[in-house]
């Protein structure tokens, strides 16, 4: 027992190092306010623009995408819609044989046969658009008005890769989205954080405009769990950072436990896959952060073994209070300061967040949780296929 609290010693201090690290990031990012775009079309050039949309059974929220970009302010002569459609089994190909038909910019492309699932149709797409810069969305965002031309400002003042933040659709369905739209201010506190200190903004493929010349540069999506972290690995090697802008998507959060924990299990197991498959230089500083950023699973997997697994076997010997270090103590004073600030923020800013902190407890654990799973799938080599999350195509009122 004794060699296993030296052990857990030891873990408790590199967890405490590790949540410090994106604690200050957190904060960079709470406190740093990114200017908003008052640029207008009188004073920017735009320049030709692809947004490329894979889609398969979207049915539900198809449509809404595409009526947002047929009226955003961008002009239209200067863009193209591009949906590839992959074996839908819904009304789907109707949906976006419908938009083409209407407005001649929508272009609607059906995959007969695509072994690479959205990783295929997100190249296909690449391969037949025409414009300098390309925006992906999936088939359940709905962007701001002003999106494109805060990301032409930005793709005009050099910055080829850009990823804006999320704010969830429907957080009024019931407790699950609730809970999530906290975890979308963290997850735009982290790019903002990462923004104003020098450091990689990670990117996502639900949000993400990039210029085609870089795709040129560093090749076209590759098949994985995550296809848009695997590129975003390749980016920062090849020393191409990604930025963050003040560009608003709302998407759908999966409204039931099982949706959830199937979408986060996959994603976390992509974050491992794509961590293996690539050799980061840590004495790079930018390299350091992405792997510090792909190892969060990792950690939250540990967590989840260290309290919650762990505690339930050491309670049969008397030697549990033993366990309860100094570095335990310190992380969880810690963990416990940042999350009563947090919430204290959210009590002030919103007089009705008060029940958010028992559920969001829960929360936790299911991340944590699905962070363990994702890590077990991993070690025993067991393979999970990428599936579509469902969406209901719930907004809120």
């Amino acid at each position: 027992m004794e060699y296993l609290s030296i052990f857990y010693m030891i873990m408790e201090a590199v967890l405490t190092v590790f949540g410090l690290y994106w604690g200050i990031i957190i904060v960079a990012g709470f406190l740093h306010n990114i200017k908003k775009s008052d640029a207008n079309f009188n004073d920017l050039k735009p320049v030709p623009l692809s947004v490329i949309i894979p889609v398969k059974n979207e049915e539900r929220t198809l449509g809404r995408l595409l009526e947002r970009l047929v009226k955003i302010d961008y002009p239209k002569d200067k863009m193209e819609i591009i949906v590839v459609e992959d074996g839908s089994t819904d009304s789907t190909p109707d949906i976006a044989k419908w938009y083409a038909k209407e407005y001649s910019y929508v272009k609607y492309y059906h995959l007969n046969k695509n072994d690479c699932g959205k990783t295929g149709a997100l190249n296909y797409g690449v391969n037949m658009s025409s414009g300098k810069l390309l925006a992906f969305f999936d088939a359940d965002a709905v962007p701001e008005m002003g999106y494109f031309k805060k990301a032409l400002k930005g793709y005009l003042e050099g910055k080829d890769v850009q990823n804006g933040y999320y704010k969830f659709i429907n957080t009024k369905e019931n407790w699950l989205p609730t809970i999530s739209s906290l975890e979308a201010d963290v997850a735009k506190y982290i790019a903002q954080g990462s923004e104003k200190l020098g450091f990689p903004v990670p990117i996502f493929g639900y949000n993400l405009v990039v210029s085609k010349s870089v795709l040129d540069k560093v090749g076209l999506f590759k098949k994985s769990l995550t296809e848009d972290i695997d590129l975003w690995i390749r980016l920062v090697k090849a020393k191409v950072k990604p930025h963050y802008f003040n560009g608003e998507v709302l998407i759908e959060s999966p409204s039931s436990v099982r949706d959830f924990v199937n979408q986060r299990v996959r994603w976390y197991r992509g974050f491992l896959d794509t961590l293996s498959s690539y050799k980061l230089n840590l004495n790079n500083i930018q390299e350091l952060h992405v792997w510090l950023y792909l190892t969060m699973p990792l950690f939250a997997a540990i967590s989840f073994i260290m309290y919650f697994i762990a505690p339930s076997v050491i309670m049969l010997s008397h030697h549990l209070y033993g366990l309860l270090t100094l570095g335990g103590v310190a992380s969880n004073i810690i963990g416990m300061s940042i999350g009563a600030a947090i919430y204290l923020y959210y009590m002030y800013r919103d007089k009705n967040v008060s029940f958010k902190g028992p559920l969001s407890v829960i929360y936790t654990f299911v991340l944590l949780y699905s962070s363990f799973i994702a890590l077990i799938s991993k070690v025993l080599k067991t393979n999970i296929k990428w599936t579509v999350t469902r969406k209901s195509g719930y907004i809120d009122n």
